[in-house]
């Protein structure tokens, strides 16, 4: 463990004073001068400073004035064995990023380098403030789950099931698995990491991508959350080519496809979604299926669900739609404000339509959102009372800020924040991060220890794979 020393006391009471107090709550109240009070791990009050500080005049107070109080953000897609992997697919297409990138360095990690890319991963998300990250699955999970648990963050994760190799496409021998074996890697993370951290991290099923998971196994990955009470993620209609390879091998565009298997329902999460029907859009709406959308990612690597998905029209429907941010190796941030800020603007430009999908939408696709995409929405997603105290503080009182207005705090979140103005944060009532500094880890070991990890990721690249990369301009 990368602890600075013994892990600090997890129940907290405290009272976050003063400040623009932003609660996501069903009337979505912005309380000029609030207060939010934190009894061990969850919510117990809110309201005006004045008022609450009188009741809760004892407990340790931090200091919030002039700045800005919200829930803690949802990260509805992250992959947190793919941190060490930043730079390694840079500019090049789907398929290649996949076949001759990802997979190869899934391959050769091993059990320290999946705990160090998620430590690494968490420790940037709760730096940019995200407190939820939900994971749609990797390979040595189990490590990802000690990460998780350890820094403190709250998640979900799953397994990425694969049963089906193209031989034009192969996958890495060290990743194949049958259908029964995909079926058990699933249960036995279930049945060893469900829970972990105090009940943070939650454990769901997953089926990686159209083109390597059977019909047996869509249904089977099914059965299974049913039978577990859990959920299934699965990245779908990611991209042209995909959509039209399901097209052709079934007769039926992705979700139709998925449909027709009988296995849609709201415990599904389905990812980037680019790709789909108006047809489709109505079914997803009819099956209280949950998108995420990853803005990031799509730009970055040429997916096309800015230039030709139907993201206006998923929210305009009434689908749960929520905002990730992917991974270090295909967006290279995990900055939840500049996704929310893709989000308002990037739909916008392609319709020629300026208030298309406004900030506040935006933001509530970051949390109220995210949490109803897990099956979260009574823990977290909004400051209320009953709710799990997770919560970060934001700083707008910077040149990215200045000059800030009442009127303008939502659409200055989304247009203008980065994930540095987050000064603390706090998940499970507990204070993970204070003034920018890292509380549960040693900041400055877990970047010495990833980048040796991924040193070594690489020789095993080159050595195993062939692949060696070099910079395009001459480096002297």
């Amino acid at each position: 463990m990368l602890y600075i020393g013994e892990p600090e006391e997890k129940d907290v009471n405290c009272l976050v004073k003063g400040g623009y107090v932003i609660t996501l709550d069903k009337a979505r109240r912005i309380i000029r001068e609030g207060a939010v009070v934190v009894e061990d791990s969850r919510i117990v009050d809110v309201g005006k400073a004045d008022e609450v500080g009188k009741k809760y005049s004892r407990y340790e107070v931090i200091d919030a004035r002039n700045k800005i109080v919200l829930p803690g953000l949802v990260d509805g897609h992250l992959h947190q064995t793919q941190m060490l992997a930043r730079g390694l697919a840079d500019d090049v297409d789907l398929i290649t990023w996949i076949h001759d990138r990802i997979l190869p360095y899934e391959a050769v990690m091993d059990d320290k380098d999946a705990y160090m890319s998620a430590l690494l991963c968490s420790m940037e998300a709760i730096k940019t403030g995200t407190t939820t990250a939900v994971d749609p699955g990797g390979y040595r999970m189990e490590n990802v789950a000690r990460a998780m648990a350890e820094i403190g963050i709250r998640g979900v994760i799953a397994w990425a099931s694969m049963d089906v190799d193209d031989p034009a496409r192969p996958v890495p021998r060290e990743l194949k698995t049958s259908t029964d074996e995909a079926v058990r890697r699933n249960e036995e993370l279930l049945k060893r990491c469900q829970g972990m951290g105090d009940g943070r991290i939650t454990v769901w099923c997953g089926l990686r991508v159209e083109p390597n998971v059977s019909a047996e196994l869509i249904a089977r990955i099914n059965d299974l959350a049913l039978r577990h009470g859990v959920g299934v993620e699965m990245h779908n209609a990611v991209t042209k080519e995909q959509m039209e390879w399901v097209l052709k091998r079934t007769g039926k565009t992705t979700v139709e496809y998925l449909n027709s298997l009988g296995v849609l329902g709201p415990h599904w999460l389905l990812i980037h979604m680019g790709w789909i029907t108006d047809n489709e859009v109505k079914l997803l709406k009819e099956k209280d299926v949950k998108v995420a959308h990853v803005p990031g990612a799509s730009m970055k690597g040429a997916y096309g669900s800015i230039a030709f998905g139907k993201f206006p029209e998923l929210i305009a429907s009434g689908v749960t739609v929520c905002l990730g941010c992917d991974s270090c190796a295909a967006n290279n941030s995990l900055d939840m404000f500049r996704a929310m800020y893709l989000a308002s603007t990037a739909h916008k430009e392609v319709r020629y339509d300026a208030d298309l999908i406004l900030p506040e939408e935006s933001l509530e696709m970051a949390t109220l959102n995210g949490a109803k995409a897990v099956k979260m929405e009574t823990q977290v997603g909004s400051l209320e009372v009953g709710k799990k105290a997770d919560i970060i503080i934001v700083n707008p009182y910077n040149s990215n800020w200045v000059p800030n207005h009442e009127f303008a705090l939502v659409p200055n979140l989304v247009y203008s924040a980065e994930g540095r103005d987050v000064e603390t944060a706090i998940v499970d009532g507990r204070i993970v991060m204070e003034n920018r500094r890292m509380t549960t880890v040693d900041e400055q070991k877990v970047l010495e220890e990833a980048q040796k990890s991924s040193e070594r990721i690489l020789f095993r690249l080159e050595e195993k794979f062939g692949l060696k990369l070099s910079s395009r301009w001459p480096i002297v």
